[in-house]
């Protein structure tokens, strides 16, 4: 805009000049036409900024690969909107990082138009969008009013899954200490009866109560129970640091945390929410837990300090020598995770950008690294 004045300034002065020097009734309608158009300017915008209304539609989720927000402009002015102008700013409040944006449209009299932008380049997290710094333009550009900003919003930008293959090592069902089971779903663990029913085809003979079924001459059979203190712990360091490496490290958690799934496999999802200050432990053993746990894990914050989550899991209730730790972090605090490796099975899942790093964190500890790029193109088979 100052480009803009400051050239119909100099035309201004060059035309008074002209007019000066020629006295003619042509160079005086010159200089009137160039004093009365920006006024002429001036009032239209003043009238097509009162009727223009601008709104934000943006989705409550979004996948990363078709993340998109709409601004809708509506002009209820008979004159058009030369030029709206406004920043935008979108904040990813897991990893604290923003990006800055500015749109230009322009809205003819009584019309309306959407603008379809797109979040490309957005990492998982709930990234807050804000609406800032509106200005409405004349025709010439020398004069801009202000509207009023937008209420912020924000939508949770979801993960690309990626296939994993997850083995176990051993047997897990039977592992813990079968103090929690669930109340309206049968498992594996044999020292705890769920329910007994009659017999059907292709029922396991093992599970054949052979004493009830001769006193009341039925087969009967035995369910077994489900332990909710799962024998298999998926624990999250959610560290800030490279926005790329943390996006890295929460699509392989959950990655694999939907492969446990598909293979049956029950597990408990843990993590540090920096800006509750909790840490948060989900039981998992549907996909629709699955969901659950992912939209708030994807609404936390994360730390600016390591080890964090190792701590607060070293000191609940859910350690245990029976039970496997699998720790996926991207900021070894190699000290921690040695001392929890004594007293505990444990399986470090590293992922790293940095080769140095990783060479001196196998030099200290055990773990499985994986690089951000592996991680983008598809997570190695993984033992645990």
């Amino acid at each position: 805009m100052l480009r803009n004045r400051v050239f119909y300034a100099l035309l201004l002065t060059m035309m008074t000049a002209i007019y000066i020097f020629t006295n003619t009734y042509y160079t005086l309608t010159l200089l009137g036409l160039c004093i009365l158009l920006p006024l002429l300017s001036l009032g239209l915008m003043l009238f097509s900024r009162r009727g223009l209304s601008i709104t934000l539609d943006v989705p409550q989720s979004v996948e990363k690969k078709d993340a998109v927000f709409t601004y809708h402009f509506v002009n209820h002015s008979l004159f058009p909107v030369a030029r709206a102008t406004f920043t935008i700013e979108l904040e990813n409040q897991m990893t604290g990082s923003k990006m800055m944006r500015k749109v230009n449209a322009t809205v003819g009299g009584k019309k309306t138009v959407d603008a379809h932008l797109s979040m490309k380049g957005s990492k998982v997290g709930t990234v807050i969008i804000s609406t800032k710094k509106i200005c409405v333009y004349d025709a010439f550009g020398l004069f801009t009013l202000k509207k009023a900003s937008l209420t912020d919003q924000a939508t949770v930008v979801y993960p690309d899954l990626r296939e994993a293959a997850v083995y176990m090592e051993k047997p897990i069902e039977t592992m813990g200490d079968g103090s929690r089971y669930s109340p309206d779903r049968p498992g594996q663990d044999v020292s705890e009866i769920f329910a007994l029913r009659d017999y059907v085809p292709g029922d396991e003979v093992r599970k054949i109560h052979w004493k009830l079924s001769s006193k009341i001459d039925k087969t009967m059979v035995r369910d077994f129970s489900l332990p909710l203190n799962y024998s298999l712990f998926l624990l999250l360091e959610l560290t800030l640091g490279k926005e790329e490496v943390v996006d890295a490290v929460v699509e392989l958690y959950l990655s694999l945390s939907k492969a446990l799934l598909e293979s049956g496999i029950n597990h408990n999802l843990a993590w540090y929410d920096a800006g509750e200050g909790a840490f948060h432990v989900r039981e998992l053993d549907a996909f629709e837990d699955l969901d659950m746990a992912s939209a708030q894990l994807l609404s936390s914050y994360a730390s600016d300090k390591k080890a964090v989550a190792l701590d607060y899991y070293g000191a609940s209730g859910y350690r245990s020598r029976n039970s496997t730790l699998v720790y996926v972090v991207s900021d070894l605090d190699l000290d921690k995770v040695a001392e929890m490796e004594v007293s505990q099975t444990m399986k470090t899942i590293y992922v790293y950008d940095d080769e140095q790093k990783r060479d001196e964190a196998e030099q200290a500890v055990q773990l499985v690294p994986i690089s951000v790029r592996e991680a983008a193109e598809g997570i190695p088979e993984i033992m645990v």
